[in-house]
């Protein structure tokens, strides 16, 4: 004969959401973090800059 304490079950599957939010959070933050990295490209930045050359004549 199986006993259940009806407080160790409710905090054992509160326990478990937590967890499977916890999870869920993290895979989501890792594909983020993946699919960030595969949408940078190593081209300069344009920071609209502008240079002037001069040509000094002595």
């Amino acid at each position: 004969m199986k006993v259940y304490d009806k407080e160790i079950y409710s905090k054992q599957e509160s326990i478990k959401t937590i967890i499977v939010v916890i999870v869920v959070f993290l895979v989501g933050f890792v594909a983020g973090y993946i699919a960030n990295s595969f949408n940078e490209t190593n081209e300069l930045e344009n920071t609209n800059s502008t240079y002037i050359e001069r040509d000094v004549q002595k």
